[in-house]
């Protein structure tokens, strides 16, 4: 299997905050290098640590290679560019081409990718397992566990967890199921890997609880205490730069730091929950989630329009959007591109 040297690896405990990039498309819905540009480098200047391709969020690039080859070369080529040295290059498979694009992340330099679920549709425990495997036997894979609204998710059990966990470097949990997500916390903490292991947070429903938390869980004769090193979460994908500074201090309040945000811990889980439900309509089931957030990037000024593959919103939403992000300037990026916008416009060819 393919092995992360100790430098990149060092970099992915680090966690942080990691993008799920959406495809930025134009009116025509065709891939738009310049926008794809400026939301990469808003992301970079932001301060997110990862900035990955193929993800729900640019709806697992319509399934084109082609598309997920250009994405792949564009994010590196504008990290490596504008990037710091605490960034390293993730990408998702996913789908029945999981290993065509796997093998194009190994050919593009990527260090790891992130093994998406909807591989493994109606397939066994061990099929799963030697997807894993052979993922791996090409580029080093990270875990995902979807919830169960998405086509292809499945139940990852205490056992399966278990045998991932001999392969991977660690896993995004995203099955917005506490239960579920202590399953899977409780294998990491038993595994012979564990401090190896990196784990983040994809549950958009406890965002602020789950960075915050400690999870404790008996090992032999002691106990272990599990953290989420930070988060792979679609809501990292706007508002980025707000995103950082509150996970920052409420990860930091975890390990003793004093609390530096304007609003109580508890009031920011809330705010930021409240915004998660507008912005991944979650009151439809998710039917907009992606819509949503390109949403609320049109409206930031950093895409052309909230334009998808599939989704076209709803009524009402955009305003359900807009009031949820108007409640607290903490969640809020508009400071900081009212700021940074317009020079960030140029270093790509945007014309304002």
């Amino acid at each position: 299997m393919k092995e992360l040297d100790e430098k990149q690896l060092a970099k992915l405990k680090r966690g942080g905050v990691w993008i799920p990039s959406p495809l930025a498309l134009d009116k025509r819905k065709r891939p738009s290098e310049k926008w794809q540009r400026l939301l990469t480098l808003y992301y970079i200047k932001a301060g997110a640590r990862a900035i990955v391709p193929g993800a729900h969020t640019g709806e697992f690039s319509g399934g084109d290679l082609e598309i997920y080859r250009y994405w792949l070369e564009l994010i590196k080529e504008t990290v490596a560019q504008y990037g710091s040295e605490e960034m390293f290059l993730m990408s998702a498979v996913s789908g029945k081409n999981y290993m065509k694009q796997a093998e194009l992340a190994a050919r593009c330099g990527y260090d790891i990718v992130m093994l998406a679920p909807t591989a493994f549709t109606k397939k066994s425990d061990k099929e799963v397992i030697r997807i894993f495997k052979d993922v791996a036997g090409v580029i080093p894979v990270f875990g995902f566990e979807l919830q169960k609204l998405v086509p292809g998710s499945r139940e990852f059990h205490y056992r399966l967890w278990e045998k991932i966990f001999s392969i991977v470097y660690g896993a995004k949990s995203a099955p917005f199921n506490t239960y579920r997500a202590q399953v899977m916390l409780e294998a990491a903490a038993n595994s012979t890997r564990r401090d190896e292991l990196v784990l983040v947070t994809g549950n958009d429903d406890r965002i602020v609880s789950d960075l915050g938390g400690v999870f404790p869980f008996a090992v032999g004769s002691g106990v272990v205490k599990m953290r989420y090193a930070g988060g792979l979460l679609g809501h990292f994908a706007t508002d980025t730069y707000s995103a950082v500074q509150w996970s920052g201090a409420v990860m930091g309040a975890r390990e003793g730091d004093p609390w530096s945000l304007p609003v109580p811990e508890k009031e920011l889980a809330h705010v930021v929950n409240m915004c998660n439900g507008a912005l991944f309509d979650a009151r439809t089931d998710f039917a907009n989630s992606v819509w949503g957030v390109k949403y609320r990037l049109y409206s930031l000024g950093l895409l052309p329009g909230p334009y998808c593959f599939h989704e076209n919103g709803r009524k009402g939403l955009a305003d359900e959007i807009d009031r949820a992000y108007s409640f607290h300037s903490v969640i809020s990026d508009r400071e900081f591109l009212s700021a940074n916008l317009e020079d960030l416009k140029r270093e790509v060819g945007i014309k304002s």
